[in-house]
């Protein structure tokens, strides 16, 4: 509609004849242009009508001050991560309307907590920054005349004394922005209307009682305000709608509407009624609550999505829709975006589903908090089996103690309002309770710290729908391997949050934060063992990915994931590894990747960017779709994908790189430059050639694949500005660097055996920095140790090799001795490192000639006593004699 909000009289009344015109009695105009702001902590006065904001800044809806998340290792000067008070204020006409209409302010979000005034009369305030809720404005408003509605919004950082202190999330690894970042509108009704007071709910609630292969029975449950002073008689119409608008069933109920809220319901029948069946066919009805006069008039009416569906979760088998089963593939995702925050569109939500189902994913976490209610109706009209969660993440209290009434109190607000505002939501399978609160070792006797609020969160939930199972997304459950990347450590005794919900999903990064990528499928297993009976799911796997940091081999050197860099093929293998884990356990009901998008978080200086967690398979501006995003596209997804691994990774370290494709065809074929390379078999979604060589210069490398009876190709460009007899490798490292001479140095690649560390281990503060001494510190700041070797490929003829080494922890000359070899000729005989460099942290080279005669140079290192150990190798080729 073109005619916007504003305060141009006949254009409103335009706006809401139109209005009317579709909505009969009910009246709903959007105030989201016309706005005023300022952040400011300590104003006073802003609540009057006659306060001065001329000097404020023009603003629309959905609006926030924040400005956080950037590429770079250092903070943008244009980010703005101030958490406190913004003021907004608009003056509105309200349309011409019924004498003794109701008025209703609703806002669909302010972080975190609002406080509204309308004509210097104060409203109320909403303390979460999720949820819509709203405030009765008839005894405030001016029918005809100039309105000025004025909202404080508050995101300052929880902490004891803080004004959000009692509000959830207490912690997160999100940014909490601040705003009106939802929408704001005015509904006006007549004094008899359905509720518009139940915790924001639209006042109609509707689910299946039972079906089968015949019909269906659905219980229609409404809530009739009546604001005037005396009973009226009224007529209550239930009604489901089928897709096409057409009424195939009803009931009128004639009742006596008693002063305040009446509660009514009925049940309705449906004969062959269409499923609601996920992805395959996601069929949508539609409750309808219609309330009329005595005289027949229409008083409101509300439209709500019915879905017929069943769901089940069991312990063995996993889940089921409709009877059938379905492994739920699932993504995580959050609701920012750059530069926009939370202030995002319909059109960003629908990109953000378009690009979830191209993944081949059929369910989402929306995670940690309520979304938006246009993301549950896309998951309804999608077919995308929903996770919701309200935000109870990490912490019920800042000392350790348990929850206070206040924040008890605060959560079963939040609860409330997300199980009734998205009650009619087909999509949601289930309610989640909240997110690692067993993060941090218990640290009081008796009541439980997060139990006992968990337990009265679940049993508010079941009371509030029966008809759907409860989650909880637990991190450190003792006794099963834990995810510890933020100081859990699986020792201190954890709260047994595991079991209080009906079923529970697991959050682990084994290969990330901790352990090894065997670890996952170990865990499962100890948990389904140990939780009989308990239905049980992947809420969490995933890992970082920066698009400009890059290694030759993922398996090269220690991850720091906590910092940089973090190399995007290290999340190709991540995954890899993880999906292979989880894919064959058939109790698990279902995975979800975290995350689908890098998110704004601004404790995290990681990879390439500042204040972004880069977890996500797509980045955080939507515009680059990692190389895992591929991997799992290969695996869910029935559309044709073929993709080239490592086409960011552009100016190649090394000549000869092994070859990497994701896709769901049987077989690829490759070329380089032209010349065919071969055809590769595909398994679980990856297609691979083995030492492929690069000519010096631009390359061109081309796959091709039959799927589905059609030929499908993709290509990318690599370059290698070297010779294919030169190769430099900085051993223990996932990461190559380029020396204070230019000498540039792939990670590490090539070898066999032997296991990567780093003279200061990730995550060491610089101050507690251990320092090498040597000219250039950095080729010596990790290692590869133990008893190894290094095939490298290399063109025959006759090199120079140099060893760089560097004694990390022996304290004296004969504990560490050991053997190199080239191509089984003894260079190095009983080295010393710390006698070699004259003591520990020393610097030291050593060189040698060797020659290539079968296209590979073996460099063996055998240790003597104690692990032998290299930093850094260097080869280059020898003159000729």
């Amino acid at each position: 509609m073109a005619c916007r909000w504003s305060r141009n009289a006949l254009c409103v009344i335009s706006l809401f004849a139109s209005i009317a015109a579709a909505q009969d009695a009910r009246l709903i105009a959007p105030l989201d242009a016309g706005w005023r702001f300022t952040q400011a902590p300590d104003l006073t006065g802003v609540e009057a009508s006659a306060f001065d904001d001329a000097g404020w800044t023009s603003v629309g809806l959905p609006h926030t001050w924040n400005r956080i998340g950037n590429d770079g290792t250092e903070r943008s000067p244009l980010s703005n991560n101030v958490q406190g008070v913004g003021w907004y204020r608009l003056h509105f006409t309200p349309p011409h309307a019924a004498v003794a209409s109701r008025y209703f302010l609703q806002f669909d979000a302010v972080g975190a907590v609002a406080d509204v005034w309308l004509n210097g009369r104060y409203l109320g305030k909403h303390a979460g920054a999720f949820s819509r809720f709203r405030f009765d404005a008839s005894s405030s408003i001016k029918p005809l005349g100039d309105n000025v509605l004025v909202v404080k919004a508050d995101n300052s950082r929880p902490q004891p004394g803080a004004s959000t202190q009692d509000v959830i999330p207490l912690s997160g690894d999100f940014f909490v922005f601040g705003g009106i970042y939802r929408n704001v509108s005015l509904i006006v009704t007549r004094p008899v209307h359905v509720d518009l007071l139940d915790f924001g709910g639209p006042g109609l609630y509707a689910h299946a009682l039972d079906i089968d292969a015949n019909g269906a029975t659905a219980q229609l449950a409404g809530r009739v305000a009546n604001d005037l002073k005396n009973p009226r008689r009224i007529t209550v119409e239930f009604a489901i709608e089928d897709a096409g608008g057409g009424i195939i069933a009803s009931k009128s109920l004639e009742t006596t509407a008693a002063v305040g809220s009446t509660a009514m319901q009925t049940q309705l029948r449906v004969e062959h009624p269409r499923l609601w069946e996920g992805i395959k066919s996601p069929y949508l009805y539609r409750s309808v609550m219609t309330i009329r006069s005595s005289t027949g008039a229409i008083l409101d009416r509300v439209s709500q999505p019915l879905g017929f569906r069943s769901v089940k979760f069991d312990a063995d088998r996993g889940f089921f829709l409709n009877g059938e089963h379905m492994f739920l593939k699932g993504v995580s995702m959050h609701q920012d975006r750059p530069v926009k925050g939370w202030a995002i569109s319909h059109a960003d939500q629908r990109q953000d589903f378009d690009l979830l189902q191209d993944l081949g994913a059929n369910a989402v976490r929306l995670a940690h908090y309520q979304h938006d209610e246009y993301s549950y109706e896309l998951a309804d009209s999608r077919g995308i089996v929903v996770w919701a969660e309200i935000p109870l993440v990490n912490k019920v209290s800042f000392d350790g103690s348990p929850a206070n009434p206040a924040l008890t109190a605060n959560a079963r607000q939040q609860l409330t309002e997300l199980v009734r505002q998205n009650y009619n939501h087909p999509s949601i399978a289930l309610w989640s309770l909240g997110n690692e609160t067993d993060l941090t070792a218990t640290q009081v006797k008796g009541p439980s710290r997060p139990t006992v609020l968990l337990r009265a969160l679940n049993e508010l939930a079941k009371r509030e729908d029966p008809s759907r199972a409860t989650a909880l997304a637990d991190c450190c459950e003792t006794g099963i391997r834990p995810h510890v990347g933020s100081g859990a450590d699986g020792v201190e005794a954890r709260e047994p949050v595991v079991g209080i919900a009906d079923t529970v999903g697991y959050n682990r990064y084994f290969g990330w934060y901790t352990g090894q990528f065997s670890d996952f499928g170990v865990m499962l297993d100890e948990a389904h063992a140990r939780h009989a009976g308990l239905p049980i799911s992947v809420s969490e796997y995933g890992a970082g990915a920066a698009l400009t940091q890059h290694t030759d081999d993922a398996e090269g050197g220690q991850i720091n994931p906590h910092g940089r860099p973090h190399p995007e093929e290290y999340q190709n293998l991540y995954h890899e590894k993880s999906w292979a884990e989880l894919e064959p356990r058939e109790y698990l009901w279902g995975a979800f990747i975290w995350n689908l998008f890098d998110f704004s978080s601004d404790s995290r200086k990681e990879g390439d960017l500042t204040d972004i967690n880069e977890k996500g398979l797509v980045s955080y501006d939507r515009q680059t779709r990692k190389d895992a995003y591929y991997f799992y596209r290969a695996n869910w997804s029935t559309q044709p994908t073929l993709h080239l691994v490592g086409r960011r990774y552009v100016d190649r370290a090394y000549a000869v790189n092994d070859i990497k494709a994701y896709s769901n065809a049987a077989q690829a074929r490759l070329s380089l430059n032209g010349n065919e390379i071969g055809l590769a078999p595909c398994s679980n979604g990856i297609c691979s050639w083995r030492s492929v060589r690069l000519s010096q210069g631009a390359n061109e490398l081309i796959v091709t694949a039959q799927i589905a009876g059609a030929a499908i190709t993709d290509s990318l460009h690599w370059s290698l500005s070297h010779s294919d007899r030169v190769v430099s490798i900085k051993a223990g490292d996932i990461a190559g660097y380029v020396s204070k001479d230019g000498q540039r140095f792939g990670s590490d690649a090539y070898f066999a055996g032997g296991t990567a560390h780093g003279v200061n281990p990730p995550d060491t503060a610089p101050p507690d920095r251990i320092r090498v001494l040597a000219d250039d510190e950095r080729p010596y700041d990790s290692f590869r140790e133990g008893e190894f070797s290094y095939r490298v490929p290399l063109p025959n003829g006759r090199y120079r090799v140099q060893l760089k080494f560097v004694e990390p922890t022996a304290t004296g000359p004969g504990e560490r001795v050991f053997d190199v070899t080239a191509n089984g000729v003894m260079q190095l005989r009983e080295f010393d490192i710390l006698r070699a460099a004259s003591g520990r942290l020393k610097g030291v080279e050593q060189f040698f000639d060797a020659a290539v005669d079968n296209g590979v140079l073996v460099l063996a290192f055998r240790p003597r006593r104690g692990n032998a150990l290299v930093s850094a190798l260097s080869i280059t080729p020898l003159a000729p004699r």
